[in-house]
């Protein structure tokens, strides 16, 4: 029994130095420790996730009086929720902010085909998620900005550039924006900006099909994640956000000397769009 007894006390002991050694070995590694908070943007009609690139909306109707049996009724309720979808979608949609003077809905105002082409987008919209509780059909539906994103590069005329992998001594492989700090607000292109107001990084120095593809930044609120991340590569640099520019407060600008850093370094990370943008 002693033996049984002292074979047990041993085996606990390895236990709790295993979950020791576990518990230190995730303490090494925050940026894989937990779930990333999402950049998510509330709208009176759906909402934009800037994080995972998409418009999110919502419609609800319930079976109309005339509905013959229940089975019909909750067909044309169905329907009646896809259309008020489809409704919550074209307004979301219209308060994407393109830059920091314009909305999505200027463009499609200014014209028509990129009205009709929003229009196309909205009615063709897939029904993600469904719910029916006997009384009010819910559906969800979901528009990727990558296609608002080739909206806007056909309309502002981004131009392809040379796009290279990071040499195996680049300084700096990608720029991780700390915008912690400031109210950033997010935007499909943005500027970053030197303290003499003079471009940093804007659509002017992105590729057309790496913006088309991924956008000029993703978008996150943990430091960690954004430095491990595999976007920015090995070494990215990490830039604080001094100040963002108003009224607007979509542009940001960071010091001299890491505007000079990322304009005279070895490798321009620019066209690939090698940027991270961390905001609270």
């Amino acid at each position: 029994m002693k033996k049984l007894i002292g074979w047990l006390v041993i085996c606990l002991g390895v236990g709790v130095m295993a979950v020791g050694a576990i518990a230190q070995s995730s303490y090494t590694q925050p940026s894989q420790v937990g779930e990333v908070a999402k950049v998510v943007e509330e709208t009176a009609h759906g909402s934009i996730n800037w994080t995972e690139d998409y418009v999110e909306a919502s419609g609800s109707a319930v079976p109309p009086t005339t509905a013959v049996n229940p089975a019909q009724g909750k067909l044309l309720a169905k329907r009646g929720a896809i259309l008020d979808l489809q409704r919550n979608l074209l307004e979301t949609i219209k308060g994407v902010r393109i830059d920091s003077q314009t909305l999505m809905e200027n463009f499609m105002v200014k014209s028509d085909i990129v009205r009709s082409e929003v229009e196309g987008w909205v009615k063709g919209v897939e029904v993600v998620r469904e719910k029916w509780d006997g009384e009010i059909y819910t559906v969800w539906g979901r528009i990727y900005l990558k296609k608002v994103r080739k909206v806007v590069a056909d309309t502002l005329g981004i131009q392809p550039k040379e796009v290279t992998p990071p040499p195996p001594k680049a300084n700096y492989t990608g720029l991780v924006l700390d915008a912690r700090d400031v109210p950033l607000i997010p935007a499909t292109t943005f500027r970053i900006l030197d303290p003499n107001g003079k471009e940093v990084y804007s659509i002017n120095h992105v590729d057309r099909e790496r913006f088309m593809a991924s956008g000029m930044a993703a978008y996150q609120t943990n430091i960690n994640w954004a430095t491990g991340d595999p976007r920015v590569g090995t070494r990215p640099l990490v830039a604080k956000a001094i100040k963002t520019v108003s009224p607007n407060n979509v542009d940001v600008v960071i010091s001299q000397k890491e505007a000079d850093a990322i304009r005279n370094n070895n490798y321009d990370f620019r066209p690939a769009c090698r940027v991270i943008v961390v905001k609270r």
